[in-house]
């Protein structure tokens, strides 16, 4: 038993930044979000040409020989965005989107020579009968003479590898995504593909493309025609992500004012603008729209984020503790703070065997919105304090007990009675 701890002030801006970096990776390291690789088309190999499949890290075509997708990017050799070649164009986020044509109707078009199928490689294979959110971005370059309403996506498996003709008329295969917005012909805004399919477990890779016949595609003319009636398209935004994703906002954990801890998951393609955050007791304003952002608080705080995967909303909450006890400490008087019985049905015992100079002498119960609900003395006897909660309902809740120098730790409590 300790018989005498001494408090120590802050450590480092670094080990809270490094401890809540940890939590984070701890947490959904092993849960891939995005299954596409490279979904916004930013890791791109210098010094690309305009007719280069491979130009992409992860992208590619079923068959390299043929012209291919060029980039539109502040870093590429070839062009620099906004003044691309077929026009002015932003990337909708990032620096890089890709050029890809999805129809060509005239009489110099030819059947080997008159699509483009962009494909990833996943990041790994689907789970079985797991039902996915699917979606990219589409807009029409300036000059293009057509547009379409036949966007589509197709999610396949290891029988994609024998289809050796990207520019082919691809209408044999089945997209289980595809656009029902009708003809798209904006040239400034970009529009979302969207939609969920349930997977079989054995699809590797996805492929973006009009999967209909010439004769069966929708099309409308925007611009003069010339010998080539081509739709040519810009894409950007590439996603694949588990519908029933569950909502991430972090690990609970304690902080030091002053310094900066990471919430929620690694930025990507797809989760960034799927997650809402805000910060308690206003749930009205968001404080960011990102899969994860750095904050800085100077109390105890509880930040909130709302996922929308394909209108299937999540929420999670997580609570940032505020302290003056230094890391090591802290983790001592944690690791020495037992309560029990777990899970609890009306008494708790709270035990902490430790011996301070600032004695822990008070609670406070949080709600898993993490809003107050109760705050009352406590009164350790053996090292043992008893509470009773009667009137809880069953959930989650979070304990916080403290000292007269307003030192904190927390447990999690489940009820159930």
């Amino acid at each position: 038993m300790l018989s005498k701890f001494k408090i120590t002030i802050a450590k480092t801006t670094k080990q809270i930044m490094l401890l809540g970096g940890l939590l984070c990776c701890l947490s959904s390291k092993a849960q891939i979000v995005n299954y596409v690789n490279n979904g916004g088309f930013e890791d791109a190999y210098p010094g690309i040409s305009q007719y280069q499949w491979d130009g992409f890290k992860f992208w590619d075509t079923f068959d390299s020989t043929k012209i291919g997708y060029y980039t539109c990017s502040t870093s590429a050799s070839y062009s620099n965005a906004p003044y691309v070649s077929t026009g002015f164009q932003y990337p909708r986020h990032g620096n890089n989107f890709i050029g890809t044509q999805f129809y060509c109707g005239g009489l110099s078009c030819n059947s080997t020579n008159s699509r483009e199928y962009p494909r990833n490689r996943l990041k790994q294979q689907l789970k079985p009968n797991t039902r996915y959110c699917a979606k990219y971005f589409v807009v029409n370059t300036n000059n293009n003479v057509v547009a379409i309403s036949n966007f589509g996506i197709h999610i396949g498996d290891m029988s994609l590898d024998t289809i050796k003709y990207c520019n082919a008329n691809i209408n044999y295969l089945p997209p289980q995504i595809e656009n029902n917005q009708g003809i798209i012909t904006d040239t400034l805004n970009w529009t979302a593909i969207t939609g969920t399919f349930t997977a079989s477990g054995n699809e590797k890779y996805l492929v973006i493309g009009n999967f209909r016949s010439n004769v069966n595609t929708n099309t409308l003319l925007i611009n003069p025609p010339n010998s080539l009636l081509t739709n040519d398209i810009y894409i950007d935004d590439v996603s694949l992500i588990d519908l029933d994703l569950p909502a991430f906002a972090g690990r609970d954990t304690f902080f030091i004012p002053g310094d900066s801890i990471y919430l929620g998951r690694p930025s990507d393609v797809g989760i960034d603008e799927a997650c809402m955050w805000y910060k308690l007791p206003n749930t009205t304003t968001a404080i960011d729209t990102v899969a994860g952002l750095w904050v800085k608080p100077v109390t105890t705080t509880t930040y909130v984020v709302k996922q929308d995967i394909c209108g299937n909303i999540k929420w999670d909450t997580v609570v940032l503790y505020q302290s003056a006890i230094g890391v090591h400490e802290l983790d001592l008087i944690s690791n020495n703070l037992k309560i029990y019985p777990q899970p609890a049905t009306n008494v708790v015992n709270i035990q902490l065997n430790l011996q301070m100079d600032a004695p822990f002498n008070k609670y406070q119960l949080y709600n898993n919105l993490g809003q107050l609900i109760r705050e009352e003395e406590l009164s350790f006897k053996n090292h043992i304090a008893t509470i009773t909660f009667e009137d809880l309902a069953n959930g989650v809740y979070f304990i916080s007990i403290s000292n007269l120098q307003n030192e904190t730790i927390t447990k999690k409590l489940v009820i159930a009675k």
